[in-house]
């Protein structure tokens, strides 16, 4: 079977296993509340293990050193697409918490829920080790630049009062000067927090056990791999059932999302492809055909479910976020089978 026949097999599977999860949700098997605790189940469980299973399974310290193009090739992607983003929401005139949650909502693709398991059936062999350097970067991306476009955008003045600037409370000199530092020490605290969640756990264990040459008993890695292998299926109830619960269509009237859609679903996969494919070609760089279709598919995946996440959090324009991940995860059916007759053709 051609990859561009495994990608279309694994689309169709995603739209099945979708409207299951759209059925049980419509005829109130489950309701909001079992798709939270789904949610919990795979960001803090399923996930982080099927990552890990997959890469520790087989992977030796000599494929982790020479397959580190691949972190090269996610940060060139993020860069890129934070780069196109920008520019495309202030071409389009988007301003304060809509053009940051446009921008999140294109730069960072649900490599979770979609990403991983494409990536797996696609490149069996080295497709678990590309996850796991990859996360790398798109971890470290996603709980700072991510966290940061998903909150709410304050004006100028209420940024000066919380900065505590001369003029905006009648503090003394001296508590003015030290309100910086605690507030210094308090973002730092901030940002560590943000990541120490599983999925980071998980692969930092991954990449201890894989450069310290142990080996996980068969007796170990084979339940770990039957429970990762839920995420899947799971991942996709939890879509279909935000599909029946969410009032996600006023997304429709917002011009910005069929940009959106357009450049980065398939525009900038396939310009990514084609850069690094010449890059590639004129440089020593250590950089494989393999990755780059890899990096490339990565590159078009819809709108990240944490995105959503991390807005209803904030309680910044969450139905506006959840629309664009819907939207985005409909368009991928088609997008991903458009993108993949010229990546895999």
């Amino acid at each position: 079977m051609s990859q561009f026949e495994i990608v279309v097999g694994q689309i169709v599977g995603f739209f099945i296993m979708m409207m299951v999860g759209y059925g049980c949700v419509r005829l109130r098997f489950y309701g909001m509340k079992t798709l939270d605790g789904m949610c919990m189940l795979l960001t803090r469980v399923l996930i982080p293990l099927l990552v890990f299973s997959n890469a520790v399974d087989g992977t030796t310290r000599a494929d982790l050193v020479g397959n580190w193009g691949i972190m090269l090739l996610t940060a060139a992607m993020y860069g890129l697409l934070m780069l196109v983003f920008f520019v495309t929401a202030w071409v389009i005139r988007l301003r304060g918490s809509r053009s940051h949650l446009f921008q999140a909502g294109f730069i960072f693709g649900n490599a979770g829920f979609i990403g991983i398991p494409l990536v797996l059936a696609l490149f069996p062999k080295h497709g678990a080790m590309f996850i796991v350097l990859m996360s790398i970067v798109d971890q470290a991306l996603l709980w700072t630049y991510g966290v940061w476009l998903c909150e709410p955008v304050r004006d100028e003045s209420e940024a000066k009062v919380e900065a505590g600037e001369p003029g905006d409370s009648g503090e003394s000199g001296g508590s003015a000067q030290a309100l910086p530092s605690r507030n210094l020490g308090k973002s730092a605290l901030a940002l560590l927090k943000r990541f120490a969640n599983p999925a980071i756990a998980g692969i930092l264990i991954a990449l201890v056990i894989i450069i310290a040459g142990w080996r996980v008993p068969p007796m170990v890695l084979t339940p770990l791999h039957t429970i990762g292998q839920m995420a899947t299926p799971l991942s996709l109830f939890y879509l279909g059932g935000l599909f029946a619960l969410t009032k996600w269509w006023g997304v429709f009237k917002r011009y910005e999302l069929y940009v959106g859609l357009v450049v980065k679903m398939l525009a900038f996969p396939v310009g990514f492809y084609f850069a690094m494919s010449a890059l590639a070609a004129v440089t020593p760089l250590p950089i494989t055909h393999e990755m780059i279709q890899m990096m490339s598919l990565i590159s078009g995946l819809p709108t990240m479910t944490t995105v959503a996440m991390f807005a209803g959090r904030s309680k910044n324009m969450p139905e506006y976020a959840v629309g664009v991940v819907l939207v985005s995860t409909l368009f991928s059916l088609v997008s991903l089978t458009a993108i993949s007759t010229v990546i895999f053709g």
